[in-house]
């Protein structure tokens, strides 16, 4: 049997690791359930920057319609309701990752290091995307890939237990006793808060229905199923839900639960300013956004096809080492307008490793 094979950076090898890397990084990654193109998506993908040049996207955030309509049979023209955006912008910037190993390394294993080189390859972006979104979306300003992150403001912000909010974020989470864990009834306040908050934060549509989605650390998510313990709503109730809707729409596929229009998710990189503070995510419509960049497709147009993600082979030292580089420009964050979070809230919560 004749075996093809595709030698360093040739056309067919880049297009095709190029479009594997790219397609099992993003598909597997939490936040891809979430994406979407339309502005009711929790985190809306942007596609400007894959056909034009440049480095920022301005986009558009939809408001709810408000007034009070036409009643009866009065004139409904020159009293049409506008659509009101708000206007935010991401900007992309180059990741890379590598791997390098040489032909005594071949020699030593049965193993494919190219085809190993790529699935690690894409496991890390998998990894790094996800970290990314939630870091973000939870506030951490230490994050900066294209642009900083940004502590949520006191208005999308809520403290489980009993902690009196003091509208400076750094100080409340000081204050987060050992008790301080989240509940069911930090979800409905969320809730509560994201209908009533100004400007609202949209529920995304699925199937004709309304949701959110709460996306909490493991540990709060432990906290969460112990608090029903002492409600009328017990956790299998919670979690038969999910699996029941899980059926019709992949967004519930691998969800913990569904309670009062709110899917639960769990993901342990939730970002944790402190030694077990837990910043877990409310999101609603308009959340986040993920933008990426065709840079690769101009340098190498006759090679990419329009692919986002770059695959380069480097040969080294008379050809003994071998280098294998997947990269891409892309850009993410929390949307916001006016100095405030949009689609995003936090429940910052205390939650421990063990449970008693």
């Amino acid at each position: 049997m004749a075996l093809t094979e595709f030698g360093v950076n040739d056309p067919q090898a880049v297009k095709l690791y190029s479009k594997l890397t790219f397609r099992e990084a993003l598909k597997n990654t939490l936040f891809s359930k979430f994406l979407g193109t339309s502005k009711n998506s929790i985190i809306m993908r942007l596609m400007d920057l894959e056909k034009d040049a440049g480095d920022t996207i301005k986009y558009d955030l939809l408001m709810q319609t408000t007034g009070e309509g036409v009643s009866g049979n009065s004139w409904m023209k020159y009293n049409e309701a506008p659509l009101v955006y708000y206007q935010d912008s991401v900007v992309i910037k180059q990741l890379r990752q590598a791997h390098m190993f040489d032909r005594e390394s071949q020699q030593r294993t049965l193993h494919d290091l190219r085809q190993d080189a790529r699935e690690n390859l894409a496991d890390w972006w998998r990894n790094t995307l996800d970290t990314y979104m939630l870091r973000y979306l939870g506030g951490d300003t230490s994050i900066n890939h294209g642009q900083a992150g940004v502590n949520p403001d006191s208005d999308h912000y809520i403290v489980a237990g009993d902690v009196t909010f003091t509208g400076t974020i750094t100080d409340d989470e000081d204050n987060i006793g050992s008790n301080d864990q989240i509940s069911l009834l930090d979800l409905d306040y969320a809730k509560e808060k994201a209908k009533t908050i100004d400007p609202m934060i949209r529920p995304t549509k699925i199937e004709g229905g309304e949701y959110y989605v709460a996306v909490l650390h493991p540990y709060s998510l432990t906290d969460l199923k112990v608090s029903t313990l002492s409600t009328t709503i017990k956790w299998h109730e919670i979690q038969q839900y999910a699996n029941v809707r899980g059926l019709k729409n992949p967004i519930f596929s691998g969800a913990n639960g569904v309670y009062n229009g709110i899917i639960i998710y769990d993901d342990a990189r939730v970002y944790s300013p402190q030694t077990n503070v837990r910043r877990n995510l409310f999101l609603g419509a308009q959340a986040g956004v993920f933008a990426v960049g065709n840079a690769y497709d101009r340098i190498d147009r006759h090679r990419l096809d329009g692919l986002p993600m770059s695959w380069v082979e480097d040969m080294e030292d008379y050809r003994d080492k071998k280098g294998i580089a997947a990269g891409m420009i892309f850009g993410m964050k929390a949307c916001r307008f006016n100095n405030k979070n949009f689609g995003c809230m936090v429940i910052t919560c205390r939650s421990n490793a063990t449970h008693n």
